[in-house]
């Protein structure tokens, strides 16, 4: 199986969800993301987290994915594609993995995260995020 590139960036609220998600369906590969805090201005408290790298074919194609493209006459970020992914899969594989979750949990993961093939640099700076130095769960 391939992997895919990803940059992930979801709200700190949410972070706990989305670490719980990745290492029940992934023990192995799933642990350990999310741990990274972002914030308008690098210090905390972290009202973001990022978790970037190469995951899974199969849950890249599950989750939500944005296209941005700059526009440098502008200095803007246009979104070109929304990919909505399939919230009802990651739903199903999560009740498969005996997780406690709701659909609307899901739902609302999706709703409020930043999924792209951008570098976690450009992601971050497009949203107007700093990183935090240190992991926020040390």
């Amino acid at each position: 199986m391939t992997d895919s590139f990803r940059t992930m960036i979801v709200t700190a609220a949410e972070a706990p969800l989305a670490r719980q998600i990745a290492e029940s369906l992934s023990p192995v590969h799933g642990a350990g993301m999310w741990i990274t805090g972002l914030s308008a201005d690098g210090n905390e408290p972290a009202t973001h987290c990022i978790s970037t790298g190469y995951i899974s074919t199969e849950f890249a194609a599950l989750m939500p994915e944005q296209v941005w493209e700059y526009d440098s006459e502008l200095d803007t970020w246009d979104l070109i594609d929304d990919i909505p992914g399939d919230p009802v899969a990651l739903y199903n594989m999560c009740i498969e993995a005996g997780m406690s979750v709701t659909q609307a949990q899901i739902d609302d993961l999706f709703a409020n995260c930043d999924v792209t093939t951008q570098e976690p640099f450009v992601a971050f700076d497009r949203l107007g995020l700093k990183i935090i130095t240190g992991d926020i769960n040390a």
